[in-house]
């Protein structure tokens, strides 16, 4: 993590819906994450990947707040060649999807490597294999952090993603603990991602994220804007009771 930068809000958002785009300037969130995984389709994957890394060469659309990239996972059809053009630029951070073992992660360091690039790579736990293996990932040089990731686990194992209006937090207590412990335990970043079955109750968000807070999540990430100045403000009330 860039020393003096906060990450208590990442966003996601569609890298290929111009809409959702042209909002970013006015949301104030602390990172700001273009996906080429879950929410591109396969036959705007190609485009997808050249924007990122255009905006990778040149971050200057986010306005100097951080930008992270989530390509697709190396088995995947698109994911070798994501990799290769984000080393090919130099990406200084990435979100590396589902990750199963550390011989797939080596290999995705490599592939920077052969480039000469070393970038951050914070791991999506959401896979049972990621967190089977989670001390052994977590220690890979370059790892800098871990992102819990209930919704690709959830279709992965079963396990419910909501009870009622809220987040499913039992269904996910082990992996959730175990992200924060081998995090706190390697000094890494630990956050992880939040849903709701309705996306505008904000006193739910609020509860969900003060919950993510209390297990001792660094910070939380969303899809949608609105969440954002909620989870900044969970954060920074916890910053100032401990001061």
């Amino acid at each position: 993590m860039t020393a003096g930068r906060r990450r208590r809000s990442y966003i996601e958002v569609p890298t290929m819906d111009e809409r959702k785009w042209a909002k970013i300037p006015s949301i104030p969130a602390d990172v700001f994450y273009a996906d080429i995984e879950d929410s591109v389709p396969p036959d705007l994957k190609t485009g997808a990947r050249d924007k990122v890394v255009s905006l990778v060469r040149d971050p200057s659309y986010f306005g100097g707040r951080e930008f992270t990239c989530r390509p697709n996972n190396l088995n995947s059809q698109w994911g070798r060649r994501d990799l290769e053009a984000l080393a090919e630029a130099h990406a200084p951070f990435i979100l590396y999807p589902k990750v199963r073992s550390v011989d797939e992660l080596r290999e995705v360091k490599s592939i920077f490597e052969r480039n000469g690039a070393t970038p951050e790579i914070m791991l999506l736990v959401e896979t049972p294999q990621a967190i089977l293996h989670l001390e052994e990932l977590a220690s890979v040089p370059g790892v800098g952090g871990l992102a819990f990731g209930p919704g690709d686990l959830s279709l992965e194992t079963g396990t419910s993603l909501l009870e009622g209006a809220r987040f499913f937090h039992d269904g996910f207590a082990y992996g959730r603990s175990k992200t924060v412990m081998v995090a706190r335990a390697l000094g890494l970043e630990a956050v992880e991602g939040i849903f709701l079955a309705d996306l505008r109750n904000l006193e739910i968000l609020r509860e969900t994220v003060r919950r993510s807070r209390l297990l001792g999540f660094s910070g939380v990430m969303t899809f949608y804007p609105p969440h954002v100045p909620v989870i900044n403000d969970v954060f920074d009330e916890v910053a100032t009771a401990v001061a």
